[in-house]
């Protein structure tokens, strides 16, 4: 029987455009772009949780595929003061609201997840006995990007928990 997946959380991740690195071509072509995670929220399966500032996106992306892989990690504080750490490799395909986004235009806009080939694979590290089942199962995102209506951009992510049926033997 093949694996299953539930949604669990909702985490939204502002962006600071401010202290965006776009280093251009690095180490054989590929572009590095480093953004600072500057807030947001982790939301759902009896956890809620600020992101905190002081994290980042180290995204590289090869343009002669429109494939960027990413290396986005975070730190929040939930609203009973445990911490979480997540660090989240994942692959975005370049489109035309990706560019935007990714330039700060002011044309770009929120999104869907069905609008992207965006996943990534979080892997969570805890403080609390309460929150340790997020260190011990694997999860899968699907994301899309939103802008408030006061301008500020995020990236927001559907996080979903892969299950799978063990079957006795």
């Amino acid at each position: 029987m093949p694996p299953t997946i539930e949604q669990v959380f909702t985490l939204r991740a502002f962006l600071g455009r401010e202290n965006t690195l776009p280093l251009g071509p690095v180490k054989g072509g590929a572009h590095r772009i480093v953004v600072p995670v500057v807030g947001g929220f982790l939301s759902g399966s009896g956890v809620e949780a600020e992101i905190l500032p002081g994290g980042g996106d180290w995204l590289l992306l090869d343009p002669t595929t429109g494939t960027a892989h990413l290396d986005i990690r975070f730190q929040a504080r939930s609203s009973s003061g445990d911490m979480i750490y997540g660090h989240y490799p994942g692959i975005l395909r370049m489109d035309a609201q990706v560019e935007k986004f990714l330039q700060w235009s002011q044309e770009a806009k929120t999104t869907q997840s069905q609008d992207h080939y965006f996943f990534t694979t979080p892997i969570f590290e805890v403080n609390s006995e309460k929150l340790k089942w997020m260190e011990q199962n694997v999860f899968l995102s699907h994301g899309h990007f939103y802008v408030s209506d006061d301008g500020r951009q995020a990236v927001e992510y559907e996080v979903y928990k892969v299950s799978y049926e063990i079957r006795s033997v």
